[in-house]
């Protein structure tokens, strides 16, 4: 992401905070502004394209510390066959559940360090989790699903101005109410257990969204 472009900026405009409780939105913007200044140092340490000012990616992987991207319903199935991987595999141990709004709830990557909530919902406090991707190799600086990376992933090119900020291409846009239930069909966000989602035996995961 171009560094003119603040990146919570844009995460602010993926995520509705007024639909929080008032202590809510006091911390969570209260981390939103911390992880910002921690996003700009890190900006530093990252040789990244626009700092070297070349038009190709550095694979240095300052846009998968940021905020890992959002897939869109229908490109979860290519990944999980591309990993070899069954859709509910790929959600137990790579990915979380997450909202904006409350209300639609969406799948993304999880990061490192995030082993512990594999397959649940994230709680809003660690949306801004100090960690890449966990797609991301950092001893070899690539991501472990190129070919197949959600198109999100594909459009976010720092050494161009505003890159990033066309709606249409999130991810998150893709996501409706109904969704999450095509993969979770017992998913409710009001149980918090310890165990990771598995669904009842009488239903099945659909193949085709």
């Amino acid at each position: 992401m171009h560094m003119k472009d603040p990146f919570i900026s844009i995460l602010n405009q993926k995520f509705n905070t007024d639909v929080m409780p008032r202590p809510e939105q006091s911390i969570w913007r209260r981390l939103a502004t911390e992880y910002e200044s921690h996003i700009v140092q890190e900006s530093q340490r990252h040789f990244t394209a626009a700092r070297v000012g070349i038009n190709q990616c550095m694979r240095c992987g300052l846009c998968c510390y940021q905020y890992p991207c959002i897939p869109r319903p229908e490109e979860i199935e290519p990944i999980a066959k591309y990993l070899g991987l069954t859709i509910l595999e790929l959600i137990n141990n790579y990915m979380v559940i997450d909202t904006a709004d409350c209300k639609t709830y969406f799948l993304r990557w999880a990061k490192h360090r995030e082993e512990d909530i594999i397959g649940k919902m994230i709680p809003p406090a660690r949306t801004f989790d100090r960690e890449y991707c966990i797609f991301y190799d950092k001893e070899n600086k690539h991501c472990l699903i190129h070919p197949v990376r959600p198109q999100e992933a594909k459009i976010v090119k720092c050494w161009r101005a505003n890159s990033g900020n066309d709606r249409s291409c999130w991810g998150i846009t893709a996501w409706n109410s109904d969704h999450i239930l095509y993969f979770l069909p017992d998913f409710s966000p009001h149980i918090l257990e310890d165990n990771k989602y598995v669904p009842p035996k009488s239903s099945m995961l659909p193949s085709k969204y």
